[in-house]
């Protein structure tokens, strides 16, 4: 069986931790200065009031209504490495640049730092280093976007994140509530469906300021398991008040997105499109 690509009628649930086993040995490597991760960008965009955003290549699981683009695919194909030094410095001249076009007068000045996109905790020795430099610069606020599966699977990982928690903000987004619900949406295994709730769980027991986001839009998530995901997230946090200030996604029409609800429904359509990308890169 080859790599896992995006989803199609005729995709099997797969195993979400060995998948991310197999994308890290495609997105990092060995360098001189650390370990070294690909990215395909580094900018400053106006969500969060203003933030500098490394877009991290590579994830685990294969959400059919994922925005990213295709890095997230075809990993081996897309983005640059860099190692932690140079991303650190990346984000830090992003948020000198600042925000662009019309924000620029709304968003006079950038403070945060985010690591986003695809899946940033791959490569785990590259995230803390990225975290060690940026825990002695200026910035007062990490952003650290994720599915929470690594980190529901190992609970060190989490630890050494919390050597930064003064600075270090984790959204953990959250895809599912039952495994059925998971498996459709992710494509992966039901039984891994519980892993973001343990991750939000072993963030906050550490200490490290963790909120969820969860993918709701009643297109995809029936109004009953948006209700069990609200109520267990409310059970593991209970500060959180989450039946009133949970951050709810929506299925956006982006260009990768349609082709890729396309595709889950479209044999056809899947080859073509897996023929397309593969040309491309």
């Amino acid at each position: 069986m080859g790599y896992q690509r995006f989803l199609t009628p005729a995709s099997k649930p797969f195993d979400p931790i060995e998948l991310a086993r197999e994308t890290e040995r495609m997105v990092t490597r060995k360098g001189e200065e650390g370990l070294e991760r690909k990215y395909t960008d580094f900018y400053s965009v106006p969500v969060y009031r203003g933030i500098a955003t490394g877009y991290a290549v590579g994830c685990c699981l294969r959400c059919f209504y994922c925005w990213s683009d295709w890095s997230r695919d075809f990993p081996e194909r897309c983005g640059q490495f860099y190692s932690p030094r140079q991303v650190a410095e990346k984000l830090f001249q992003a948020a000198e640049r600042g925000v662009g076009g019309r924000w620029r007068g709304l968003i006079p000045k950038v403070q945060k730092l985010r690591l986003s996109g695809c899946e940033p905790t791959l490569g785990k020795e590259h995230l803390l280093e990225v975290l060690r430099l940026v825990h002695r610069s200026k910035y007062p606020i990490f952003i650290l976007e994720t599915n929470g599966m690594l980190l529901g699977t190992d609970r060190a990982y989490v630890r050494r994140l919390a050597e930064f928690k003064d600075k270090l903000y984790v959204r953990v987004s959250f895809k599912a509530a039952t495994p059925e619900g998971f498996t459709f949406r992710t494509g992966a295994v039901g039984s891994f469906w519980e892993l973001p709730f343990k991750a939000l769980r072993f963030l906050l027991d550490e200490g490290v300021y963790a909120r969820a986001a969860a993918m709701t839009d009643p297109a995809v998530m029936p109004a009953q398991e948006r209700e069990v995901l609200i109520s267990r997230l409310e059970e593991i946090d209970p500060a959180g008040d989450y039946r009133r200030t949970l951050e709810e996604e929506r299925v956006d029409p982006y260009d990768t997105t349609l082709k890729r609800l396309k595709a889950y429904s479209d044999p056809e359509f899947a080859k073509l499109l897996e023929r397309e990308l593969s040309r491309d890169r």
